[in-house]
């Protein structure tokens, strides 16, 4: 065990720079920590629905739950690809990331709200996705701003601020964006609002990182 140890430390140090260790977990763990921790306190009896008038003309799209999870792969693609950048820039994204979830959490705890979705039956592979979808997420509840839309538009935003980044990989994240976009309503997982939502609190976050000390990541400081 302890031969191996070494060897995977600079196998994912080849993946990942050292530098990046703290700031790109911190990002996980804070968002999964901090959403199943709110999820799990949200009383769905006190929750507000905003349901517009625009949703009620969106249609159930059971085929969309493809790009709901390919917006996972996203992420994590974003964040390597973010960490292997120098460490300011992965620092500043770490912040604005985390920033826009502080802010998320805060409407979760605040303004709770949840949807309500379809019925489905188990016809093919996608309606077969669509209901595992919903058994793992089976409290719809802290849907605005929507955090799937955040990690998805932080790509974007950080695609385009790479310098080493290929214009087929900008491309790349802005379809899958804006299918991420599409996803959540034709999946019914969210609504239009929560949607607007998640752009408006990611830009406040990228805006609000301007003015952090992005040489090192929070109270952490990585060579």
């Amino acid at each position: 065990m302890k031969s191996r140890s070494p060897k995977m430390s600079v196998q994912l140090e080849r993946l990942l720079p050292k530098r990046s260790w703290i700031p790109v977990a911190f990002v996980a763990l804070f968002n999964l920590a901090g959403y199943c921790t709110i999820n799990a306190l949200t009383d769905p009896s006190k929750c507000h629905q905003l349901k517009l008038p625009l949703d009620d003309m969106i249609p159930f799209r059971p085929f969309f739950v493809v790009f709901y999870f390919l917006t996972f792969l996203q992420w994590a693609v974003n964040w390597v690809m973010t960490g292997r950048q120098e460490k300011s820039f992965c620092n500043r994204f770490a912040h604005a990331d985390t920033i826009a979830k502080i802010i998320c959490f805060i409407c979760f705890i605040v303004y709770p709200t949840m949807i309500e979705r379809p019925s489905v039956e188990t016809a093919d592979f996608f309606t077969w996705l669509v209901n595992v979808t919903y058994w793992f997420d089976r409290h719809p509840v802290n849907l605005m701003p929507s955090i799937h839309v955040l990690g998805s538009w932080i790509a974007v935003r950080a695609a385009f601020r790479m310098k080493d980044a290929s214009l087929l990989y900008k491309a790349v994240n802005v379809i899958l964006c804006v299918t991420c976009c599409l996803s959540v309503v034709y999946v019914k997982q969210h609504y239009v609002i929560d949607v607007l939502t998640g752009i408006i609190v990611t830009e406040t976050g990228l805006a609000a990182s301007k003015l952090m000390n992005n040489e090192r990541f929070l109270w952490f400081k990585a060579e």
